[in-house]
């Protein structure tokens, strides 16, 4: 394996298998990993490579754009990386909206036959779970540059106060999902104040017309709200509840078991296989 691609293999090792997207670990972490694995200490410029320390945003007034052009770059948690001092992790597709104009198009991990074989697992667990995994800032980084963009656009102010209530699931966004959901599919429960008007696709992710869809939503108590926002939780198009591994011990502690299973009609069906594509986590363990 080159340097480059034995720094990969460290920095995932040392995320393997949390698909946490809030996980960062420190340079210093990096480095002790590589000599574990390696017995070679990381060198000077191969960090600088790796991880730069100069800001290279295109966009000023978009400080969540820019970072290394280096698509082996391990990320901080806003999206670029100018301090030595953070926490880094592996590039995810999701990372696609923080890079500037003038980032290269190299790939995101080695190719698997470039990686020793017993660490080829920490490729398969990248390509069909990791890199795909949204990553959902604690601050809402992508929903606020969003709203902004909304708030600057031409649209009336009518509409802007609409789509600004449906990021928080109120206005006619819940109307419309009370219309085509009447319970808590988890817990049962009908009383409407009670219960969150969740969107299936993130928010972030939907057009102005997917931000105010009502098949785009769900109503669940605000501690499933939490679970399948995360992409701890999902549904098949039968209605049935799929857990991810990780999630398993605290919804048995919870007592969600679901209730009577409730197909998806075909109009939530499109946002429903959006959500166990792109937001459920997918974890797969070593063999």
């Amino acid at each position: 394996m080159n340097k480059m691609t034995m720094y990969w293999v460290a920095v995932a090792s040392s995320l393997y298998p949390d698909t946490s997207a809030e996980q960062l670990i420190t340079l210093k972490q990096i480095q002790r990993k590589h000599e574990e694995l390696f017995k070679d200490a990381l060198t000077q410029s191969l960090e600088q490579q790796l991880i730069s320390w100069k800001r290279r945003y295109s966009n000023p007034k978009v400080p969540a754009m820019g970072g290394s052009r280096n698509r082996y770059l391990f990320r901080t948690k806003d999206g670029h990386t100018p301090d030595p001092s953070g926490g880094f992790r592996l590039y995810k597709l999701s990372d696609g909206p923080h890079d500037s104009t003038d980032k290269s198009s190299g790939p995101t991990c080695p190719p698997r036959d470039e990686v020793q074989e017993q660490f080829r697992y920490l490729v398969d667990w990248y390509t069909s779970s990791y890199r795909d995994l949204p990553f959902d800032f604690d601050n809402e980084t992508d929903a606020d540059l969003a709203e902004a963009s909304i708030d600057r656009s031409d649209l009336p102010l009518t509409e802007k106060i609409s789509l600004f209530k449906s990021r928080r699931g109120q206005g006619v966004f819940r109307t419309r999902v009370a219309l085509a959901e009447r319970n808590c599919r988890l817990t049962g429960t009908t009383a409407l104040h009670f219960l969150t008007a969740s969107h299936i696709k993130p928010w972030k992710h939907s057009t102005n017309v997917e931000r105010l869809d009502g098949n785009n939503g769900l109503l669940l108590a605000p501690h499933v709200d939490r679970l399948f926002d995360k992409g701890f939780l999902t549904f098949n198009q039968a209605g049935e509840c799929m857990i991810a591994p990780e999630a398993i011990d605290v919804c048995h502690q919870w007592h969600l078991s679901g209730m009577g299973h409730r197909p998806f009609s075909p109009e939530q069906e499109k946002y429903m296989e959006y959500h166990r594509k792109h937001v459920y986590r997918r974890w797969i363990p070593a063999t």
